[in-house]
């Protein structure tokens, strides 16, 4: 059974093949009905055809439309043609994710920066896979990963989704960075890749087909939208970017072609963005429903989970931005609901409550930071970040805000954490052993060959699991110790995050913000402090700390799992 694409492309060779030979007036008989009807169409529309070139003889065919005439007067016709059964409708282009910047954006600086990034995150998506399995050699590259990760998993199953899931929302992520950037400085290449995508300046020919390969009609499409609006860039759920005009709009999804290592395509479609109207009376629904989980809250454990807190925190924080400003475009409608269905079982209805009530003064502590940086701005959109399953991830973000400041996009990342004393630690980041002295944090070195030790002694059952822990702290603290100011400070930033955190003490309705401006004065390493697992890292005349405690990722009935860092950044609220 042959692709959609392969269908498609053989149609386009067929008519292109037919028009030439009607066009030295040869017979195209031998031709299917589909193929004859709508050389009979081409030709009526344009009688006075002198030439035709299909897409495939030009050295970029994802670049040009599927058929280009040259007419008599030396005027050109730019022609797409689409093979449909019956009533179905139009299925646009997909894109290539490695070429559609450079094909439709007109950049091919953007499209280098992307497919850089591409290659660094898809070999970080391989590598996850390969770890949940828990067989990985460190050497490996793309082509090794690529080999053993479609030995594993052919097709997507369940258990790897959330790291395609992870992996896609990085992508768009990024790209919609790179976008937001070209749109601040004014270029054309949105309204470029809009107009192409939508097909304004082309003749697009459909030829529905029956099952048995007759004709069931050839028709033209046009476009009926006008770009009388500003061209506008929005997200859309987990992996997909808007272009609109008003409320037309073209959007472009980030997919897998097939499999977990098959390409990564861009499907296009259209949708209709709705008026303000629309988005209020959607807002205030998805509001009602988010209250109604409220009320039906039953916890099913005894004690509060810390975790729970802090999602149930970053749950209701985002419902009462939306409570406040229903005007708000929802990046992903169903996602406070879901992190609130997912984790309030397992708080107390009391410390719900709480939550509920201490997350206006978080709100008031995000307006006083947005009115003392923009005087004047407009949010545009929220969104929740969601977890993520690729490993060392550097934005600690929880709540992403998209503002209009004088016609710019600015986008906020924000952390939300929540605790119940004034005095408290707060996790910032878990990042593996394995790269905590590497080029993503200190850039000093590596803990593999320590680890890699201390993993044989313990499976000789020469160490106890306590004493492998104080191995590898001591390891950490020693080369921290001969660190110099510059690494250290790269270090401290990158655990710390670059993302304005909001932290909330719920049992006192009150709420600090933390902006992470430079790591200011010298940085003081104190191995085995407070405990022989820990080192800590005090800066900012000893006003900031942070501990690294070193940890197993899974419990001691695992025996031996991967060694990661608890940092935690001590605050008062």
């Amino acid at each position: 059974m042959c692709k959609p694409n392969e269908i498609g492309k053989r149609h386009v060779l067929d008519v292109y093949n037919a028009l030439k030979h009607y066009l030295y007036s040869n017979s195209i008989v031998s031709y299917s009905e589909p193929v004859q009807e709508t050389v009979k169409y081409i030709v009526g529309l344009y009688p006075d055809i002198r030439s035709v070139r299909n897409k495939f003889e030009t050295d970029k065919p994802d670049s040009n439309p599927d058929l280009l005439l040259t007419l008599h007067n030396n005027d050109e016709a730019k022609l797409n043609l689409f093979y449909i059964k019956r009533r179905a409708a139009i299925q646009p282009k997909n894109l290539g994710a490695k070429s559609f910047l450079e094909n439709y954006f007109l950049s091919q600086e953007l499209q280098d920066k992307f497919n850089a990034y591409f290659s660094k995150e898809y070999e970080l998506y391989l590598q996850s896979i390969m770890d949940f399995r828990g067989y990985r050699n460190v050497y490996d590259r793309i082509p090794e990963l690529k080999k053993k990760v479609r030995a594993y998993y052919p097709k997507f199953e369940a258990e790897i989704n959330p790291f395609r899931r992870s992996f896609l929302f990085i992508l768009r992520e990024y790209c919609f960075q790179l976008m937001k950037d070209e749109f601040n400085k004014e270029t054309t290449g949105i309204e470029h890749a809009f107009k192409e995508l939508m097909m304004f300046d082309t003749t697009n020919i459909i030829t529905r087909y029956t099952k048995e390969n007759k004709c069931f009609g050839v028709e033209e499409w046009k476009s009926i939208i006008k770009i009388e609006q500003e061209i506008q860039i929005y997200k859309k759920g987990n992996d997909t970017i808007g272009i609109r005009s008003g409320t037309e709009a073209l959007t472009i999804r980030f997919k897998f072609e097939s499999g977990p290592t098959s390409s990564v395509k861009l499907a296009t479609s259209y949708e209709h963005f709705p008026e303000e109207e629309g988005v209020v009376h959607k807002n205030l629904r998805s509001i009602q429903i988010f209250e109604g989980l409220l009320e039906q809250h039953k916890q099913i454990n005894k004690k509060d989970d810390s975790n729970a807190v802090g999602k149930c925190n970053e749950a209701m924080v985002y419902y009462r931005i939306l409570e406040t400003d229903p005007k708000i475009h929802q990046v992903d409608e169903e996602d406070f609901h879901l992190l609130l269905k997912s984790y309030a079982p397992y708080i107390s209805h009391k410390t719900l409550l709480n939550i509920q009530q201490s997350s206006t003064k978080a709100v008031e502590k995000i307006d006083e930071y947005l009115n003392e940086k923009y005087p004047v701005y407009k949010i545009e959109s929220i969104q929740l970040v969601p977890e993520n399953y690729i490993k060392d991830r550097l934005d600690t973000s929880d709540l992403k805000i998209i503002i209009r400041v004088e016609g710019e996009y600015i986008e906020e990342s924000l952390s939300l954490k929540a605790i119940s004393k004034s005095s408290a630690k707060i996790t910032v980041k878990n990042p593996g052993a394995g790269t905590i002295l590497g080029p993503l944090y200190f850039d000093i070195g590596s803990l593999t060959l320590v680890t890699d030790e201390v993993r044989d002694r313990f499976n000789q059952k020469l160490i106890t699991r306590y004493q492998c822990l104080e191995l590898i702290s001591a390891a950490l603290g020693e080369s921290l110790r001969m660190a110099d100011q510059k690494k250290l400070q790269k270090g401290v930033a990158a655990i710390r995050g670059t993302a304005t955190t909001i932290i909330t003490n719920y049992t006192k309705d009150k709420s600090l913000i933390l902006k992470h401006d430079v790591i200011s004065g010298e940085v003081e390493v104190f191995p085995r402090i407070p405990s022989p697992i820990q080192t800590t890292l005090r800066w900012n005349d000893k006003q900031e700390e942070l501990s690294l405690r070193i940890k197993f990722g899974k419990g001691k009935q695992h025996g031996w799992s991967s060694v990661k860092l608890a940092c935690e950044y001590s605050v008062e609220v």
